[in-house]
């Protein structure tokens, strides 16, 4: 039961993260604004190793933690692109299903055998993550009268939008896969080659980017958020390692896909953004799914 609630505070900080990196993608450069967050979370590992070390240094966890720092930084550099662009129902959805999909299917092809119960939860966890990101920021170009080049100009950037989300998806998938081959007794430390990895490939990017005449820096004004997604990162990180201590990868990732719930709350909260009755359902459907894992899997 313990590791649903690891889980449970994993998928929050994972959308409070999301919500504070979003924002700051608005303004800032998504590259810059994902290396800078990973910088930020690589301080509060190493400060939260400095007080609290388990598990010990091993080879392969710092290799499987790279692979992951990999997906990471391909997912959330996409994620937030695709924030950016919008509509951000659409990016958030698409990027939650993929996301969500990838572990969950692999636990089970690697011979995980929930319950019954567990199983129902993971069923419907995934489509309730999914409601939950579509948001009303879709229903924004309802009743606006658009000429011809403007549909095409937004469908356009509506598949634009789609294909950053599946990258997206396809990125936090295989970060939570490889995080999932880490060994027990390596505690906290695979975080430090996820980060390692995902810095060095955001650096180049960045560095790529910069010669190619794009603008690649933070708005002072975004550097709040930018920590607080980094810190919020590192959060869910553990806890989602300390969930996979005392859970399987299948629903652990399904409980986990529920990150929207934050996200889509901070907006209301912040932004004052109504919810809409997919998202009220959405909602609750995550709510019965936690207490249907809760139990199959306690």
């Amino acid at each position: 039961m313990l590791a649903v609630v690891f889980a449970t505070i994993s998928g929050l900080s994972y959308g409070a993260s999301d919500f504070s990196g979003g924002l700051a993608s608005k303004r800032s450069d998504p590259v810059a604004v994902t290396l800078a967050m990973q910088v930020a979370s690589l301080l509060a590992l190493l400060a939260v190793l400095t007080v609290y070390r388990p598990g010990s240094l091993l080879g392969t966890d710092l290799l499987w933690g790279a692979a992951a720092g990999l997906g990471i930084a391909v997912g959330l550099s996409a994620f937030y692109e695709a924030l950016a662009r919008g509509p951000m129902s659409t990016a958030a959805s698409v990027t939650g299903l993929v996301g969500s999909l990838i572990p969950v299917l692999v636990g089970l092809a690697l011979g995980e055998v929930p319950s019954s119960l567990t199983l129902a939860g993971i069923a419907l966890a995934v489509p309730a993550g999914v409601a939950v990101s579509v948001g009303g920021l879709a229903r924004l170009a309802d009743g606006i009268d658009l000429g011809p080049r403007d549909r095409i100009r937004l469908r356009l950037r509506q598949a634009r939008t789609r294909t950053l989300a599946l990258v997206a998806g396809a990125g936090f998938g295989s970060f939570f896969v490889a995080l999932a081959q880490t060994s027990a007794d390596g505690g906290l430390h695979p975080l430090l080659g996820a980060r390692a990895a995902a810095i060095a490939v955001l650096g180049l990017a960045a560095a790529l980017r910069a010669r190619s005449a794009v603008r690649v820096g933070v708005d002072r004004g975004d550097l709040g958020a930018i920590v607080a997604a980094g810190v919020l990162d590192c959060s869910a990180n553990s806890f989602y390692l300390l969930a996979l201590d005392g859970g399987s990868l299948t629903w652990v990732a399904a409980v986990v896909s529920l990150y929207p719930v934050a996200t889509v709350l901070l907006a209301r909260l912040v932004l004052a953004e109504r919810i809409v009755p997919v998202q009220t359902a959405g909602l609750v459907g995550a709510a019965t799914a936690l207490v249907l894992v809760g139990v199959g899997a306690g």
